[in-house]
């Protein structure tokens, strides 16, 4: 699975780091469609090509819909749908995940434990929403041995996400448009409508050069 770093406006876009040995995935995020909004092509891209991935899910985020719709299985099918089985949804209290940072943290270690990951993908740590943040506030801590992490983006990042990696998703855009068309309960919010998909996935690229990318924030790389 190849990167792209970029050090500045500047200087070249070069080819980035592998994941360290082979080792596995472990892709981390608050509610049900954050780590599909984020990486879900990456992720992808990664399960094609033989990688062992891991989804963990702090919350069922049951603020985030209406009492009709169970957000664990939706998250669980796109996940599916993008190659991904090995997925763990936990029940944290979504919209209140900072007062449960140490119980978070010990959930995190337990599973950086059992599958040894070579990279983390998590949230970004200057996010609006509040469990955005907790959730990289644990994942700093926790992960803490693990030799590569990675910020995502996800819309309320924004404006402030100013990524410095990126994958090329070309060939995976369409499998993650679809991923995120199993969120059946968010199908409303704009940032999920398919041309906004695309479009978020064109405007990363073009800073690059490239074709459809998601952009990420090196929090840790080692080599």
């Amino acid at each position: 699975m190849g990167l792209f770093l970029r050090w500045g406006a500047n200087r070249p876009v070069s080819r980035g780091p592998q994941v360290v040995n082979g080792c596995p995935i472990l892709a981390i995020g608050a509610h049900p469609d954050d780590i599909e909004l984020g990486c879900g092509g990456t992720l992808a891209k990664a399960a094609a090509n033989g990688q062992t991935i891991r989804a963990l899910v702090l919350s069922q985020g049951r603020r985030g819909s209406l009492s009709a719709f169970d957000r664990a299985k939706e998250t669980i099918a796109a996940f599916q749908s993008i190659g991904v089985s090995d997925v763990v949804v936990c029940d944290f209290e979504d919209t209140r995940l900072a007062t449960n940072l140490n119980q978070m943290v010990r959930v995190i270690e337990t599973h950086v434990k059992a599958i040894t990951p070579g990279r983390i993908y998590t949230m970004f740590q200057h996010d609006r929403h509040q469990d955005h943040r907790a959730v990289y506030e644990a994942s700093a801590i926790a992960c803490r041995s693990v030799p590569q992490i990675l910020g995502y983006e996800t819309p309320s990042s924004y404006p402030n996400f100013v990524p410095t990696v990126f994958e090329d998703i070309d060939a995976y855009l369409e499998t993650k448009v679809r991923a995120l068309d199993c969120h059946v309960s968010q199908g409303e919010r704009l940032y999920m409508q398919k041309d906004k998909i695309r479009a978020a996935a064109h405007f990363r690229g073009a800073q690059i050069d490239m074709g459809p990318s998601e952009g990420f924030i090196p929090y840790k790389l080692i080599f």
